[in-house]
């Protein structure tokens, strides 16, 4: 299985590498075009979004995402990564498409249970 890993913090970056490796191939970038890009040609089976990013935010990529019929990730399961706790930024991600959200500091088991859920 094939995931997905966007964030602009190299932290979280090898976090969520370092946690995903050992069970799944990982694709990761720390920029929203780069991740839009790489959504075109490769078929992922989920994919972990941050959403505060600089020049393109994760909301926003999910957006192109979703709204591009022939992108080949337009019904992956996508999750959202994020500090942001507020109900409206949780909405946004929703309403352009996120399949789910995470708060951070993102928690081993937590993260387990998210991928188990969606990857089986």
């Amino acid at each position: 299985m094939k995931i997905l890993v966007v964030d602009d913090n190299p932290i979280n970056l090898k976090f969520l590498f370092y946690s995903l490796r050992g069970d799944y191939e990982v694709d990761t970038t720390d920029e929203g075009p780069k991740a839009l890009r790489l959504s075109k040609v490769n078929k992922y089976d989920l994919i972990l979004m941050d959403l505060w990013m600089p020049l393109i935010d994760g909301a926003e990529i999910t957006r192109q995402i979703r709204s591009l019929n022939d992108n080949i990730n337009n019904k992956t399961p996508i999750i959202f990564c994020t500090t942001s706790t507020v109900d409206a930024d949780r909405q946004r991600c929703f309403d352009l498409g996120a399949t789910d959200y995470l708060v951070k500091p993102i928690q081993a088991k937590e993260l387990n249970e998210k991928l188990k859920h969606y990857l089986g």
